[in-house]
């Protein structure tokens, strides 16, 4: 247990980022990193310790998810395994400590109930809080992309 809250305070310290679009983009990405690499220290150190919402593109519903531990951050993250790379990212910055973050995933994905799919793709919107030093991850939602659509920069509405 000490071990554990070691590494944590380690890992805080070296993730800690300064509240910028540009520290979000970097964290995105080591999110997503530690999220291929099945690193739960990361993966905890970007969950907002208030707890999360959730919606899944596998099923369409949205969870409320509780504070997590760094246990139940073991459970969860190592029942999936991923290997996505983020493109298109747009960050919109709501207000002084919260930020919207769209983007797209492509890659593969194994979810929790065991199906792979290959050819993962999905459309995803993130709303990231700025607490504790660093930025962490309180909204999540997935949408899966049709396999004949591919991520693309975010246009206007189109009117025609």
């Amino acid at each position: 247990m000490i071990r554990s809250l070691f590494l944590i305070c380690l890992l805080s310290f070296n993730l800690s980022a300064e509240n910028s679009e540009k520290a979000l983009q970097d964290s995105l990405l080591k999110f997503w990193e530690a999220r291929n690499a099945r690193d739960f220290e990361t993966i905890f150190f970007y969950e907002s310790k208030i707890g999360a919402i959730t919606g899944s593109s596998s099923e369409n519903h949205f969870y409320e998810d509780p504070p997590p531990d760094f246990e139940s951050v073991i459970d969860y993250y190592s029942r999936v395994e991923s290997n996505v790379v983020p493109s298109n990212v747009r960050i919109i910055k709501l207000s002084e400590k919260v930020y919207l973050t769209l983007y797209y995933l492509t890659g593969s994905y194994k979810y929790s109930n065991g199906k792979v799919n290959n050819e993962y793709q999905a459309r995803v919107s993130n709303i990231w809080l700025y607490e504790d030093d660093g930025f962490k991850l309180y909204y999540k939602n997935f949408n899966k992309l049709k396999k004949d659509l591919k991520p693309m920069d975010i246009i206007a509405y189109p009117m025609d």
